[in-house]
């Protein structure tokens, strides 16, 4: 898919793991980060030192677009990007000068990188060098994607994240989706990107059969006010309302809101009637929504 399109096996990932994004956040405009190793000149090559710099990669994902058309914008935004990879990030930083805060870094809280799999041992006159994993138990961003490119094109993906906001499970279940996704764009890159399939089988039976089932019978034709009034004939003793320290029996507020009810109807109140409700949270807020209901109209909450 990658050659059929003229891109790169980073571009269709990226592009993909920003669909995931968007699935996930409803998000049109997704940053995502990167980093490049910024060893594009000959002079540099024998120097030694750190040379890594951090691209945002922008994700336009309005209109609806088609994997493939998603694909197209990431390969634009990612040339575009590559040509201005000498801009340090720092300096990006103070010429947008975003809303700044200790809890997450600016302009992008999710990474995205593709790490070629370096090789397990280094032999060097005199010693041999063997790659040791180390987990440093911190994560640098909320969440972060590397998928390694092993021998023979084998692609390994590690997620990173931040346990504050994330549950294992969560990421477990996001790596299944990212899995299923991924088998969804090479079937058809054609598809919308927000009617590309997401769920497991056993997911999907698990929403549709397992927990739509409804078991328990209720009364569908009964109204809200109705089931009131009725538990109050059954209970009439039966606390209804807690408010701070008071309480209130069914009785009680079903009395007060057939008062309401009638005082509303003499001034008007019936079918097709809306009745604005500025309250603050109260029994009497309670006992005027069923009241207006009682009245036969229907109560408009305004925020005081």
């Amino acid at each position: 898919l990658s050659r059929r399109e003229g891109a790169t096996l980073f571009m269709t990932l990226l592009a993909a793991f920003q669909a995931l994004l968007y699935r996930y956040t409803r998000q049109e405009d997704i940053c995502v980060g990167t980093p490049v190793a910024n060893r594009n000149r000959g002079e540099i090559e024998g120097l030694i030192g750190c040379f890594v710099n951090t691209l945002v990669m922008r994700g336009d994902l309005s209109g609806a677009p088609t994997f493939r058309q998603l694909l197209a914008r990431t390969r634009e935004t990612a040339l575009e990007a590559y040509a201005h990879q000498d801009v340090p990030f720092e300096m990006l930083v103070d010429e947008l000068q975003p809303a700044r805060t200790l809890s997450y870094t600016p302009l992008f809280q999710a990474l995205f990188a593709l790490e070629e799999t370096p090789m397990d041992r280094l032999s060097l006159p005199g010693m041999t060098l063997d790659l040791l994993d180390v987990e440093t138990g911190t994560a640098k961003f909320d969440l972060t994607l590397f998928v390694e490119q092993g021998a023979g094109g084998s692609l390994k993906g590690i997620f990173e994240y931040n346990t504050d906001l994330f549950e294992e499970a969560t990421i477990e279940r996001m790596a299944r989706h990212f899995l299923r996704l991924l088998e969804g764009i090479i079937a058809n890159p054609d598809q919308q990107v927000s009617r590309l399939p997401l769920l497991a089988e056993a997911e999907r039976r698990q929403l549709l059969d397992e927990w739509a089932v409804v078991t328990s019978p209720y009364p569908r034709d009964a109204t809200v006010h109705d089931l009131f009034a009725e538990q109050a004939a059954r209970t009439p003793d039966a606390v209804a309302l807690l408010f701070g320290d008071e309480e209130y029996t069914y009785a009680e507020v079903n009395r007060r809101a057939n008062q309401l009810a009638h005082h509303l109807q003499a001034l008007g109140v019936g079918p097709d009637v809306l009745v604005g409700l500025i309250m603050e949270r109260s029994v009497e807020m309670v006992v005027a929504h069923l009241a207006i209901l009682k009245a036969g109209g229907a109560y408009l909450p305004l925020g005081p």
